[in-house]
């Protein structure tokens, strides 16, 4: 069997397939040995598809595009694993509605220690939704971990978590759900796969396994999930975990297809530029690489 691979920006209920795949034996029906790991500090990732120790980086297609032929750097994304932004937008008091101008003259605690895209997204979003970002004070100087802390202790009118730490502090009686992204944010290649050699055989074998998972997720409910749940979330009672896995479903976190659509990546680099991290944006193609889910639809097809 060959070997894949994966340096991981993080462990994501929104990875699902790519742990069911595992889980299914998927990748094993295509001969690859799939290894993944999460560095620290995440931006390790860079550091090893650059050295060729590693097929593959899961993560968001912002950074491929803030470093698009900078620094003699060129990744391309070969397949996406999540279509909507997998974070929760956590309100200090309940309320029995949101807009997003109820952002606008008060403190959202956004982490910037863990990426710079849940701040992007959001700012964009809010935009779009008709807040003058101009009036809402983003505090984004400290990791996810920390934010989560300190909203606790009193800092901030809002903060934006993962869907797990959000559930936590629920839970907490900390922190009650404003807007969840997932389901607000619409449609965007949140987390993609990326590389130096997007478009080679071994790419479209994990392709063929990511395709055969997520179809497979598609057509079951979270609780045939529980498994994967429990040994990645010991802190996320089974019954959130799962809950969680099937509202991913309803609002269309995973698509089967595991392409890279245009219009939802034309709609995310807006907000890139919006952001000021990239000039213009780019052409689909300087992006993404479509050979790994050719190759990938055409052995299905075969099949």
């Amino acid at each position: 069997m060959d070997e894949f691979r994966i340096s991981a920006t993080g462990v994501s209920i929104n990875y699902m397939p790519q742990y069911l795949a595992e889980e299914l034996g998927y990748f094993r029906d295509v001969d690859l040995s799939v290894s993944s790991y999460v560095p620290s500090p995440w931006t390790q990732v860079l550091k090893d598809i650059d050295s060729g120790e590693y097929d593959a980086v899961v993560g968001g297609i912002w950074v491929p595009a803030i470093y698009n032929n900078r620094l003699g750097r060129k990744y391309r994304a070969f397949a996406k694993v999540a279509s909507r932004c997998p974070l929760v937008l956590m309100a200090r008091r309940p309320a029995k509605s949101f807009r997003w101008q109820d952002l606008e003259n008060r403190v959202v605690l956004v982490s910037g220690g863990n990426g710079a895209s849940p701040g992007l997204f959001l700012k964009g979003i809010a935009a779009e939704g008709g807040a003058d970002v101009r009036k809402i004070e983003f505090v984004h100087d400290f990791t996810a971990a920390m934010h989560f802390e300190l909203f606790q202790g009193g800092m901030g009118d809002y903060v934006l978590l993962k869907s797990d730490l959000a559930a936590e502090l629920a839970a907490l009686g900390r922190g009650y759900v404003a807007a969840d992204l997932a389901v607000m944010g619409g449609p965007v290649p949140w987390s993609v796969y990326y590389g130096i050699n997007a478009n080679g055989e071994l790419a479209g074998r994990f392709t063929l396994a990511l395709k055969r998972a997520t179809a497979w997720l598609l057509q079951h409910e979270g609780r045939d999930c529980e498994e994967i749940l429990r040994r990645n979330w010991p802190k996320v009672a089974p019954q959130d975990g799962i809950e969680v896995v099937d509202a991913y479903r309803r609002c269309g976190m995973w698509d089967a297809t595991v392409d890279i659509k245009k219009d939802e990546l034309d709609r995310w680099q807006g907000f890139l530029v919006q952001g000021r991290v990239i000039d213009r944006p780019l052409a689909y193609g300087e992006l993404v690489d479509s050979g790994a889910c050719r190759y990938a639809e055409d052995r299905l097809q075969k099949a």
